[in-house]
Parts: structure tokens; sequence; C-alpha cells
């Protein structure tokens, strides 16, 4: 299995644009939020270098970074509002350094001009749940990713590794409370492909 990197220098720029009306149900957490706090990273990496070109675990760690949880109106662009009850970002270190997250529930992509939903999420007193659905990596609009590293020769892990964005996979979750006291969220999942596999925890 070949690794197959993210050019950001290539993406489409992707526009941040607001709706005027947001669910009555989400009101506060639909305005303007930004919930600052840490986030206690749990990391497995994995390669294709076992028996066969099997998949193995190739390390764990845990580490804590800054990390931020921002909410606000949905996004829509032509006529079409993202499926969120609020768009919702979150970053977890400084985005582009090795071991970082960005997240975000949707955007729209310019040009050609379209609104991309990445996550279906919910909220409901307090609770929020979210699922990604798409990475829309086939648009070259991939927003949701981490930044790891990869091997300069597959199986050669001794002879160095080079920074690498990772598209997370369809499937990953994140649950939590947002509220006036704060946001308490956890996202689990893994990267496209299979290289890693992470749960954050993030408190603020």
């Amino acid at each position: 299995m070949t690794k197959r990197p993210i050019l950001l220098g290539t993406l489409i720029a992707l526009s941040l644009v607001t709706a005027l009306v947001a669910p009555a149900s989400a009101a506060h957490a639909s305005s303007a939020n930004v919930y600052r706090g840490r986030a206690t990273v749990t990391l497995e990496s994995y390669d294709y270098c076992g028996s066969g070109g099997g998949r193995r675990l190739t390390g764990r760690t845990s580490y804590r970074s800054a990390a931020q949880f921002s909410t606000g109106p949905r996004k829509t662009y032509g006529g079409y509002v993202e499926r969120n009850p609020f768009t919702w970002l979150f970053y977890v270190g400084n985005i582009g350094a090795t071991g970082s997250f960005q997240v975000g529930s949707a955007a729209v992509a310019k040009p050609p001009g379209v609104l991309l939903n990445y996550w279906t999420s919910s909220y409901s007193s307090g609770r929020f749940t979210g699922r990604l659905v798409a990475s829309h990596s086939d648009k070259a609009t991939t927003y949701n990713t981490f930044f790891g590293q990869q091997d300069l020769i597959p199986c050669r892990s001794g002879l160095g590794t080079i920074p690498m964005t990772y598209a997370l996979q369809a499937g990953t979750r994140i649950s939590g409370t947002i509220g006036s006291g704060g946001a308490h969220l956890t996202m689990t999942g893994g990267t496209n492909e299979g290289f890693y596999a992470f749960r954050v925890v993030f408190s603020a």
C-alpha cells in the first residue's frame, strides 16, 4: 500500500460563509463561541510492513497540547445550508506541526463554489455528538486532517521520517458537552489507509 501525501498548497481555497439564522435549539452554541483549553491525545501508529505486507502496530504515545473548539452560525452557499445545528471547528496543537489536528464541520470551496459537508452532528440540552461522513479528498478539498510522519523509505524506519498530512477516516466520532460552563469533548477515530488511530480528550 502506498502513502499518498495531501499537498496543502494545491488545495482549493475554503471560505467561511455564515448563515443568517441558526436553529433555536442550538442558540448558545450557534453564536460565536470559542472554548480554549487543553487536549490529551492518545496515538497509535501503524505500517504495512508485517508478514505478507500486513498491518502492524509500530508505536503508542500520549501527549498534551493546547486546543480550541469554536462554534458559529451554519455555513451556507448557493441556497444550501450545512446539515449541522451550527458550524464548528476543532484545532489541537499548532496546525501543521507533527501531532496536530485540524477538524471542521463544513466549508465552502472557491472555486468552483460549493458547500462541502464533512460531518453530521447534533446538539440538544448541552449534549453534542458528531460523525465524520466524508473527507472530500476526491475533490482535493480535504480539511479534516492529522499531521503526522511517514518513513522516508517504506519499511525502513531507521533511515528517518518526513512530515505527512493524513485525512481523517470517515466514521471518526466526537461527543461531549458544550455550554456556558465550557466544553468537554472526546474525539476517536483514525486516518485514511489506517496509519494512525487516536483518542483526543478536550476540556475547556
